[in-house]
């Protein structure tokens, strides 16, 4: 597959999200203003990690279901999974109002912009069938 470009956009949101959400869950800001202890550590942990493998799928512009490439392009979004369900355990084992939110929805992340990817593709070949098509005077390929 060739490499990213949109998809490198969305990942990089997507890591900037989940950084944010770190750095708010830290500071306490809007429902974590409450929270304390372990839950908000690991909750932390758990968002900047997320945000670093989407990040690195991002800069790497393979995503992280890549075809080659090292071990956590070709595999990132089991990381991603495994991810979120530490945040919903956390959610789940804290006595606190934790929302695993922000992590939530990232496995299927990767599963979307490959998707996104290959139908980008899929139309521009159909494009250049088109094209040529339309050069050679109306007939069609192989005729």
């Amino acid at each position: 597959m060739p490499k990213l470009k949109l998809g490198a956009v969305v990942y990089g949101l997507a890591a900037i999200g989940l950084g944010v959400s770190a750095v708010a869950v830290h500071r306490g800001w809007g429902t974590y203003s409450g929270a304390h202890g372990w839950p908000v550590g690991a909750t932390v942990a758990v968002d900047a990690l997320a945000a670093l493998v989407l990040a690195i799928g991002a800069l790497t512009r393979r995503g992280l279901i890549a075809d080659d490439g090292p071990w956590i392009l070709r595999r990132g979004w089991l990381v991603l999974v495994g991810l979120t369900g530490a945040g919903a355990l956390v959610a789940f084992l804290s006595n606190q109002d934790i929302s695993p939110w922000p992590i939530g929805p990232a496995p299927f992340l990767p599963h979307f912009v490959r998707r996104m990817q290959e139908r980008y593709y899929a139309g521009v070949a159909e494009a250049e069938v088109e094209l040529r098509a339309g050069r050679d005077g109306g007939r069609a390929p192989g005729s």
